[in-house]
């Protein structure tokens, strides 16, 4: 489980003028996501003092094809588990992290990091960083109602 997901620095760049930008039909984002320097730290928790994992990590998007800007964030995630984070760390250390240990600290930067993201791409006058859904009151009249589960 995530226990901190910290922020430590944004940077963002624009290449082109946004009269440019406005030009291009299509344009490539690339997504780099980076988990990296894992080191085991003490950590205050509700259940007292708990070693946790502590991983870098830095996700860039970048605006490729022509390339016009990018976004980038840096910051640290706090990862603890009842399993050995000792061996965890190894195991990262070799290469060979756990990818579900990978999984949930980049989508917990993901979900932290997209509406961020938005915010600055429009602000910037870049393209959306992520995609924004499309919303038809046409289509969704003709659908019959169907009934949403939140609670499945």
């Amino acid at each position: 489980m995530i226990l901190n997901f910290q922020l430590i620095n944004v940077e963002s760049k624009v290449y082109s003028s946004s009269e440019d930008i406005r030009k291009y039909k299509n344009i490539n984002i690339n997504y780099d996501i980076n988990l990296r320097n894992p080191s085991l730290v003490a950590q205050n928790t509700p259940f007292g003092e708990k070693s946790v994992l502590r991983v870098e990590y830095t996700f860039a998007i970048n605006y490729l094809s022509p390339n016009i800007g990018h976004i980038r964030f840096e910051g640290l995630s706090d990862y603890y588990s009842e399993e050995d984070l000792k061996d965890l760390k190894d195991k990262w250390d070799s290469g060979k992290a756990p990818g579900d240990v990978q999984n949930e600290i980049a989508n917990t930067m993901v979900a932290n990091l997209a509406p961020l993201a938005l915010l600055l791409s429009k602000a910037l006058g870049l393209p959306p960083s992520m995609p924004v859904p499309v919303i038809n009151f046409q289509q969704m009249q003709k659908k019959k109602e169907e009934p949403t589960y939140y609670h499945g």
